[in-house]
């Protein structure tokens, strides 16, 4: 293999692909990255062993002189490339088969590298199903923000540590879920699904590395029970999704509540911030909320120190309440929100706190209130 390749370019394809590749070192083939001249382009590709990112460059950034594929250390070759100051990169395996030379047109810069048989790379196979839908990024992109915070971060239920990606009737429901809190969005496909029902759990990790490449353009997804695929402009995400049962969340928590009401996100945040202050000076995190009839108020205290906060409410409906809730969960909840004004619900018999958005339909974070002595 013999290419020149626009250094910029290169740099930029290789500092996506090594987020995705591992870094155990049990797996040495895993930390590399694999490269393929054909020739109209270059595919690269990285991964862990469950997910893997694929992208091209063609001919525009890329001169192809001799066509090859070649594996190699993902986070030295990016290393080298970002250090080298010439406009071009030349990549050479041409005289030997086990060694990479890195250079540029001027040949001021050298490196030699090691190679690995480019046969024991495992090269993941595309998906053969059509597309099941197309979404704008940053519609997506949005949704990944709304529910990914709230996933389980120790796999204590595997399940959990991803986010659910359902397809029913050409709408879009994605679910995080740790048994505390949950972050659901529900919308409505603008292209037509090409099948009627499909669900896959993706992992937190590769969706969280989907959010990160996401931008204006369309992304077409492909969803089965085992595997997911993203394929965006420049790139592709391929993934095994996890297998197991998602717990039923699937329950009318909007049907009844306590009490009702709304305000300002930014001055609900703003109180939440303060009294947290002292909130977080006891292990539970506690904030409890007192609703009355024109006001809320938010209180904490530690075993010296109080802190109280009150705020005026629009649009009260119920009974007046009082409920106790993790100061964290309900900021991560609270900033996700894409919204000015949101709505505040209480269900004291489900022991739940709904937040919800006055302007976008589809959206709903939840927390669970704790039970304490008063």
């Amino acid at each position: 293999m013999r290419v020149a390749i626009n250094r910029v370019r290169l740099l930029e394809q290789l500092s996506r692909t090594v987020r995705f590749v591992s870094s155990n070192e049990h797996v040495r083939v895993l930390e590399c990255v694999y490269i393929e001249a054909s020739t109209d382009r270059i595919s690269i590709i990285g991964g862990e062993g469950t997910t893997f990112f694929m992208t091209e460059m063609h001919t525009e950034h890329v001169q192809i002189q001799q066509s090859g594929r070649v594996v190699v250390q993902a986070k030295l070759l990016a290393d080298i490339v970002r250090k080298m100051q010439e406009s071009e990169i030349i990549l050479s395996n041409e005289e030997t088969n086990d060694r990479l030379t890195v250079t540029t047109p001027s040949a001021r810069s050298t490196f030699v590298l090691q190679l690995l048989p480019a046969d024991e790379y495992p090269v993941p196979e595309r998906m053969e199903e059509k597309t099941l839908f197309t979404i704008h990024g940053g519609h997506l992109k949005a949704a990944i923000r709304q529910t990914l915070f709230a996933i389980q971060k120790k796999e204590q239920m595997p399940t959990l540590t991803g986010v659910k990606m359902e397809v029913q009737n050409n709408t879009l429901t994605m679910i995080g879920c740790d048994r505390y809190r949950m972050g659901k969005v529900k919308q409505t496909l603008t292209s037509e699904s090409s099948a009627a029902s499909e669900t896959a759990i993706v992992p937190g990790r590769a969706i969280n590395e989907l959010e990160k490449l996401l931008g204006d353009e369309s992304v077409d997804v492909r969803l089965c029970k085992s595997k997911i695929e993203f394929n965006g402009k420049d790139f592709t995400l391929l993934t095994h999704s996890i297998s197991g049962n998602y717990p039923n969340v699937d329950i009318d928590v909007e049907g009844a509540y306590t009490a009702r009401f709304n305000l300002q996100k930014s001055a609900l945040i703003a109180s939440l911030e303060r009294v947290a202050i002292i909130a977080s000076q006891e292990r539970t995190n506690l904030i409890r909320m007192r609703v009355q009839a024109k006001q809320v108020q938010f209180s904490a205290s530690s075993q010296v120190n109080q802190a109280l906060e009150s705020l005026n409410i629009d649009q009260f409906l119920g009974v007046e309440c009082k409920v106790s809730f993790n100061a964290g969960y309900a900021l991560e909840a609270l900033k996700a929100l894409d919204t000015e004004q949101v709505q505040v619900q209480i269900n004291q018999g489900m022991q739940m706190v709904l937040f919800t958005s006055q302007e976008k339909e589809g959206v709903l974070q939840l927390i669970m209130a704790a039970r304490t002595a008063d």
